[in-house]
C-alpha cells in the first residue's frame, strides 16, 4: 500500500476541496462507542480515531514531516464548566467551573508507513534506532593498529501493551506509545508537566477506545 501522506496533507489544506478517494474499509467513528459522556475524534485520512473527555477543547494542526510521516498536534485545554439553571426574573447565571479549569497540554500523534517491517521491533530497529557513529580517522597512515569495532546500536526496549485494535503495541522508554497496524505505525507523544493538564491519566485509560482502519 503506497502511503502518500504528503499528498493527503496537500488535499486537506485546500479549502473547499474533498478530492481524496473514499476508503473502501468501514469508516471509523461509528464504532468508537464512547461512554461516560466522552466525545469521539476521527480522521479518515490518517485512519484512526479515539474517545476523549467531553470537557476538552482542542485545536488540531497537521504537519507533514516527510513523505512517509504525518504528525497531528492537538493543543488541548480542559474546561470543566457547568451552567446552572436560570431563575425566572434574574440575569442568566454565570457558568460554574472546576478549580482546574483552563489547564492545558498538547499531544502529538505521528503516522508513518509500515513498509515491509514484519513486526514492531523490526520497524523500530530500522527507523528509530540511532545510526552507528562514523569511526575516527587513524592518527597516522602508517599505524598498524586496527580500529576497534563499533558496538551495534542497542535496540529500544519495548514494553508490550494493548492499544485499541492495533496488531501490536508497546510503550517506549521515553514514555511514547507506538502501535503497529496492517499498513501503518502510529506514535503518540503526550506533552504535559507539573501544573499542566494530566494527559497521561486521561489517555492511558482510553487506549481501548482507539480504532485503526489502515
Amino acid at each position: 500500500m503506497t502511503f502518500a501522506l504528503l499528498a493527503l496533507v496537500l488535499v486537506a489544506c485546500q479549502p473547499g476541496t474533498n478530492t481524496h478517494p473514499v476508503p473502501s474499509v468501514v469508516q471509523i467513528g461509528a464504532d468508537l462507542h464512547c461512554t461516560g459522556g466522552d466525545h469521539g475524534f476521527e480522521d479518515t485520512q490518517v485512519g484512526w480515531g479515539f474517545c476523549y473527555p467531553a470537557t476538552w477543547k482542542y485545536n488540531e494542526r497537521a504537519q507533514s514531516v516527510s513523505a512517509n510521516e504525518l504528525a497531528l498536534t492537538f493543543d488541548i485545554t480542559d474546561i470543566p464548566c457547568a451552567s446552572p439553571s436560570p431563575v425566572a426574573g434574574n440575569a442568566s447565571p454565570r457558568p460554574v467551573c472546576s478549580p482546574g479549569a483552563g489547564l492545558f497540554a498538547f499531544m502529538i500523534v505521528s503516522t508513518y508507513s509500515r513498509g515491509n517491517s514484519a513486526n514492531l521491533a523490526a520497524w523500530v530497529q530500522t527507523n528509530l534506532t540511532p545510526a552507528q557513529p562514523t569511526p575516527s580517522p587513524q592518527a597516522s597512515p602508517t599505524s598498524q593498529v586496527s580500529p576497534s569495532p563499533l558496538p551495534s546500536p542497542s535496540p529500544l526496549v519495548l514494553l508490550p501493551i494493548v492499544w485499541g485494535n492495533s496488531t501490536e503495541a508497546a510503550l517506549m522508554p521515553d514514555g511514547r506509545r507506538i502501535a503497529l497496524t496492517p499498513h501503518q505505525v502510529v506514535v503518540m507523544d503526550l506533552r504535559s508537566g507539573q501544573g499542566l493538564l494530566d494527559l497521561e491519566a486521561q489517555m492511558s485509560k482510553r487506549l481501548g477506545t482507539w480504532k485503526f482502519v489502515y
